[in-house]
């Protein structure tokens, strides 16, 4: 399960945590996110720099992925194994094109 692992992951523990949570409570269709550092940072009540260095940590493991500048900001994608905003359809083949197969010799 997703959330098990996140809630496992003690690099993810705190800020990162945190940052994920609000993160997710935006989340847009299709797994979509769209906020400004500063706008986390002012709801977090943390520093601008320790919001950027936990969505490095997600970006790292993960969690989430980085979609297309909006402006000057990033935006993100959550990885559909950690949640999912959308038809179940998609969801299917999102999570079919992250498989990979691995062969044996």
């Amino acid at each position: 399960d997703g959330h098990e692992a996140l809630a496992a992951d003690k690099d993810l523990w705190g800020r990162p945590r945190a940052v994920l949570d609000y993160l997710m409570s935006k989340l847009n269709f299709e797994n979509f996110i769209s906020v400004p550092q500063a706008d986390i940072a002012k709801a977090l009540k943390i520093h601008q720099p320790h919001v950027s260095a936990a969505l490095k940590i997600l970006v790292a493991k993960g969690v989430l992925e980085l979609g297309p500048k909006h402006g000057k900001s990033s935006s993100y994608k959550l990885n559909p194994f950690y949640g999912w905003r959308g038809s179940v359809k998609n969801l299917k083949e999102e999570r079919k094109r992250r498989l990979t197969v691995v062969k044996n010799d």
